[in-house]
């Protein structure tokens, strides 16, 4: 009886253990994914493999939408190299007097996946079924071609602003 008594013991202390070891390497690796902090510049060169990710971005505000303040733009190294960013739900809208400021915004990675959506997302544009003449039908070879050599777009979906420095 003492065999088994100590043989649980030996057990659930290892067990125990063990577990105390998975979850400190899982709250390392979530500290470790919210300490990176992307400037713009870096964010592009690692875009393919952050698409749908969340991720948290530093740049100099270069534009808020003056119709609502429903985005803004980061600039990074130069005004060509910048970043959407859609304020959604839980920032709720940036201000004109953050322009010319450093924000740091942390939120979801995307990827624009047509140049319709690029002015209008997810508004599922040239989806819809056209049975026709040839003319339709060459019309939307051209533009699947265009969409197929486009550069690609990403922006960001904003969770939250997590520091501001003006």
């Amino acid at each position: 009886m003492k065999k088994i008594t100590l043989l649980f013991s030996v057990s659930l202390f290892l067990f125990s253990c063990g577990g105390r070891k998975t979850q400190n390497e899982n709250t390392a690796a979530i500290s470790e994914k919210a300490a990176v902090v992307y400037k713009v510049d870096e964010l592009y060169v690692r875009a393919a493999d952050l698409v749908d990710q969340e991720v948290t971005v530093k740049g100099t505000v270069m534009h808020v939408c003056k119709h609502g303040g429903e985005r803004c733009f980061l600039m990074g190294s130069t005004e060509d190299l910048n970043i959407r960013v859609e304020a959604g739900e839980k920032i709720g809208t940036f201000s004109q007097k953050q322009m010319g400021s450093d924000l740091t915004i942390t939120g979801i990675f995307k990827e624009v996946k047509n140049e319709a959506d690029a002015h209008n997302p997810g508004s599922g544009h040239g989806e819809e079924n056209h049975s026709g003449d040839k003319e339709t039908e060459t019309a939307h070879q051209v533009i699947a071609e265009a969409e197929k050599n486009a550069p690609v777009v990403y922006f960001m979906e904003g969770l939250e602003i997590v520091k501001e420095e003006i």
